[in-house]
């Protein structure tokens, strides 16, 4: 039985029904449009993630329909059932409108909240309005902050971001994914508030929205599934723009900044994240004289007291000692002079960090032997603790001193050998360099060879432009699949039907325990790329194979409809 707004309470599932109105009631339907010409609604549902809504009533009467979430239990999910119910609240006229029948221009609620509002009169727009803000709080700090002529305060704007966390909280007071991703667009229109206000040279306001946003977000981050970064983005977005007000402000300003940055960094709540640093880089900027720098230095001196402690089970933190060691250079470099500044180093070379700047200046002062003993000490080091990723920075920094000291065969070697274990662009560049003309196409051979890697391998043929070479790789390869993505273009202009007989493998492969639209999409993709290159005879062919064989998947046809 086709859909219709008439039916679809009675075709779709009971529990589909339950779902979708509870989508609707916590507001999770956000930009539900509608478009007369075409009787299409548009809408986006917010769940595991913000999905795309799709409406069209056609000439019979019913209704055609698509989400782009990955359910493939039915025709209609949860987001289509919870739109469906929207539409039949927001537009209770058009239901019963006969389909494709041009209508009369109808206005929006937004057109007719406009035509009312203009035939309101000033006395009662303010008993109005003054009306709803005693009813909701939240609508009370939105106008106080919209309609602010300087007299808002910074609790003002702290106001304002509660509101945005607390509607995005559930029963339990934990802010989950679609909790999150609220508060984070509401937070969001803020921060767009003070952007403007900043370029206004409207300084004070900005900062003072800046500073509510950090201060009351971060305390929640420990109950809050972040995992899109939409609230960490709006706590990085507003250091972001503390650090670059910071050079718009007099002396007040950027003394009131210090202050403030200082305090926050030793507070609990800042401890497990790194914006602490970026708060610290922001204070550090600001050290201008010996009363600073002692306070900039007593916080340094509690966060490393804090770090030293070991944990649980004994494990201290190297990182946030480096951190503190860095600041602590920074600030020998700016008051008290290279010799000051060498024997920090020398003191403090049992931090990776610490040791590498000093082996950089070892190196640019012509001292090689010390950057040599300071370079073995650090590899034998990072060996011991079983951190390659470290031993390769020290390596890289033993390659320099070898070019420095002129050994080219040592320098080869050594950048040989960096370029198998981490694929660097500048390793190859250096060997480019450093291996004579003649020799190059034997050398590109072994290297070939001793590559553990198939992505390797692959991004050296290109280098070398053997598409061939690289094109029977991506062919014979099981992670072919993804090895040709970096090297699309390029193969299928050389190899077109080569490259679709692959497009057609991948597909069939992707198919065969797909159950979500995601996946169905990216196979969509691949035939979609195989009529670009000309082969659209065999993608057709492809599709109406898979017609076939998936019949009952109905979220993979309507996919192969979109093509």
């Amino acid at each position: 039985m086709t859909l219709t707004f008439a039916n679809f309470k009675q075709i779709i599932p009971g529990q589909i029904l339950t779902r979708g109105r509870e989508y609707l009631r916590h507001g999770q339907i956000f930009d539900l449009s509608f478009d007369e010409e075409e009787l299409v609604w548009e809408a986006q549902v917010e769940g595991t993630k913000v999905y795309d809504v799709r409406v069209e009533l056609l000439s019979d009467g019913s209704l055609s329909c698509s989400c782009t979430c990955p359910y493939d239990m039915g025709e209609h999910c949860k987001h289509i059932t919870a739109v469906l119910y929207a539409i039949e609240d927001a537009f209770p006229d058009q239901l019963g409108a006969k389909p494709r029948k041009k209508p009369a221009k109808r206005q929006t609620r937004h057109d007719k909240l406009r035509q009312r509002l203009e035939k309101t009169s000033r006395d009662q727009l303010v008993s109005i309005l003054l009306e709803l803000a005693q009813q909701d709080s939240s609508l009370l700090n939105q106008l106080l902050i919209h309609l602010d002529a300087g007299e808002s305060k910074p609790m003002d704007y702290r106001r304002v971001v509660k509101d945005a966390l607390r509607t995005g909280r559930g029963d339990y007071g934990f802010l989950d994914y679609a909790g999150a991703n609220r508060a984070g667009r509401k937070i969001s229109e803020l921060l767009h508030q003070a952007e403007q206000w900043r370029s206004a040279g409207q300084i004070d306001k900005a900062v003072s929205v800046y500073q509510a946003v950090i201060d009351e977000t971060v305390v929640v981050m420990s109950q809050a599934d972040d995992s899109s970064g939409s609230l960490g983005g709006c706590i990085a977005t507003s250091i972001e723009g503390l650090s670059e007000i910071a050079s718009l402000q007099g002396e007040p300003g950027r003394e009131a900044l210090f202050v403030y940055c200082l305090d926050r960094v030793r507070r609990s709540e800042f401890q497990s994240w790194d914006w602490r640093w970026d708060l610290l880089q922001i204070a550090e900027e600001q050290v201008s004289s010996p009363a600073q720098r002692a306070l900039f230095t007593s916080a340094l001196d509690d966060i490393e007291a804090e770090a030293s402690k070991p944990s649980a089970s004994g494990y201290i933190s190297s990182y946030s000692l480096e951190q503190i060691a860095l600041f602590r250079l920074a600030l020998i470099d700016r008051f008290d002079g290279p010799e000051a500044y060498d024997q920090f180093l020398r003191a403090n070379v049992h931090l990776d960090r610490i040791r590498m700047e000093l082996i950089e200046r070892c190196i640019t002062e012509g001292d090689l032997e010390e950057a040599m003993r300071q370079i073995q000490a650090g590899i034998a080091s990072s060996d011991q603790r079983r951190l390659p990723g470290l031993t390769n920075q020290y390596q890289a920094l033993r390659v320099k001193l070898l070019q420095q000291k002129g050994d080219k065969t040592a320098v080869i070697d050594g950048a040989r050998a960096l370029w198998l274990d981490r694929a660097g662009e500048d390793d190859f560049e250096l060997l480019r360099q450093m291996v004579p003309a003649a020799e190059w196409a034997a050398f590109i051979d072994r290297l070939i060879k001793d590559t553990r890697r198939p992505e390797q391998r692959a991004w050296l043929y290109a280098q070398e432009n053997r598409w061939r070479d690289l094109m029977t790789l991506v062919q014979t390869d099981i992670q072919g699949a993804w090895l040709i993505d970096p090297y699309r273009s390029q193969l299928e202009s050389r190899f077109p039907e080569e490259v679709a007989a692959l497009y057609e493998k991948i597909v069939n492969g992707i198919l065969v325990n797909a159950s979500s639209r995601g996946t169905y999409q990216r196979a969509a993709a691949y035939l979609r790329q195989m009529k670009k290159i000309g082969q659209e005879a065999r993608a057709q062919a492809l599709v109406q194979r898979i017609r076939a064989k998936y019949s009952n998947r109905p979220a993979l046809l309507d996919e192969l409809r979109k093509l």
